[in-house]
């Protein structure tokens, strides 16, 4: 059955597909702001910005590693050139692995790059309708210390509160660590997942008081969690023992650096870290659904020998937006047609934020304010308007 003029999408020109929107004037403002703000502070501490393509073929893209974690909520396209089928990218954390791996591979490790951009997604995130999402993000490629993951953690941080965002919270996990103290089947995976103590005690085998222990540690002090580790040591295996030790680490260095955030440890927390295998991390902000950002520790490539251990964290912008506080109408300057654009050039040098009167107008005062500029020029003189 054929649509209906108002079912036809094609019958109406301003709608989208779903998951797709258009960013108004101020918005657009705000969003360009903040995504400048975050890139400033990310190169006051040497991480240099890279931009990759939109699209590129399926097989570099959707490869082992960062980018095969996303291969079903990416569109796909075909290369009317070449004839290969591309890929639109729903994440960058892969395009600048492969970045680094092959155009800087010769760069002293480790390597800090960062990055902002568009990305278009299949299917939305639970908490959040859009598919096409901007993403503003640091990289460190070549990291082996845990130092350098705190060191991205505190980039993000400081980043946000440049940016505007106040009562910040990070939340630091090992999203493998509950692979490394017992071989986990669903039943106790959604156990550890919904932190329910009776249902790990029953699904815990031995390890179920160890896994209890772990689900309680989240808002402990560093002289809490360090002795509690301790305790743990001999109730796991050692290579869970080192992923506690490297998060009780992380967590003295973090709350050394910003001393006004809140760091918690959930040790057992995994969701959202599909491809990260050492310390992941999750930020917030009161009153805002959903991180504002996730970051943590991976291999460019998980079957390569070439791939490099590496971290990173991709903040999300809508979330930061909403984060911020609302700005105040900006000052803006309104210019009468008649002062001419020598004038309108020279005060907009000046930095101020200026409007060109129209020629003819009737009533420049009204113009100006209909325009909600906040001041005139008025004989060469800068007027508030009331």
């Amino acid at each position: 059955m054929a649509d209906t003029p108002d079912q036809n999408p094609r019958s109406r020109p301003g709608l989208l597909p779903a998951g797709l929107s258009d960013l108004m004037p101020g918005d657009a403002s705000r969003e360009a702001s903040a995504i400048n703000s975050i890139l400033g502070s990310f190169r006051g501490l040497g991480y240099q910005r890279v931009k990759p393509p939109l699209v590129e073929f399926e097989d570099t893209l959707l490869a082992d590693g960062p980018g095969a974690s996303l291969a079903g909520n990416s569109f796909r396209v075909m290369d009317p050139q070449s004839g290969q089928m591309m890929a639109i990218r729903a994440d960058m954390t892969a395009q600048i692995a492969r970045i680094a791996s092959t155009r800087l591979q010769h760069q002293q490790r480790p390597l800090r790059l960062a990055y902002s951009g568009d990305v278009l997604r299949v299917k939305p995130d639970p908490l959040n309708p859009e598919r096409q999402l901007i993403q503003v993000g640091a990289e460190m490629i070549g990291a082996h210390q845990i130092g350098h993951d705190a060191e991205v953690a505190v980039a993000a941080l400081a980043a946000l509160q440049d940016a505007g965002v106040a009562r910040l919270t990070i939340d630091l996990g090992a999203p493998r660590l509950l692979a490394a103290i017992v071989e986990a089947d669903d039943d106790l995976q959604q156990a550890v997942t919904a932190k329910d103590h009776m249902l790990v005690k029953r699904y815990g085998g031995k390890q179920a008081d160890a896994l209890c222990r772990l689900l309680d540690m989240p808002m402990q002090t560093a002289e809490q969690l360090a002795a509690e580790v301790n305790s743990l040591v001999a109730m796991i295996p050692s290579s869970a023992a080192v992923m506690l030790e490297e998060l009780v680490e992380m967590t003295a260095l973090i709350r050394a650096a910003m001393p006004d955030v809140m760091v918690t440890i959930d040790p057992l927390e995994s969701r959202g870290f599909d491809y990260h295998h050492g310390v992941g991390f999750a930020i917030f902000s009161p009153g805002i659904r959903g991180e504002l950002g996730r970051g943590g520790r991976y291999r460019t490539h998980l079957e390569d020998t070439k791939g490099e251990e590496s971290t990173g964290v991709t903040l999300y912008l809508e979330r930061v937006l909403r984060a911020l506080k609302t700005p105040s109408n900006p000052a803006s300057l309104y210019v009468p047609y008649g002062a001419g654009l020598a004038i309108l050039v020279a005060q907009m040098r000046e930095g101020h934020s200026c409007r060109f009167g129209s020629k003819d107008v009737k009533d420049a005062h009204e113009e100006a304010r209909s325009w909600r500029c906040t001041h005139m020029l008025i004989d060469g003189q800068i007027t508030p308007i009331s």
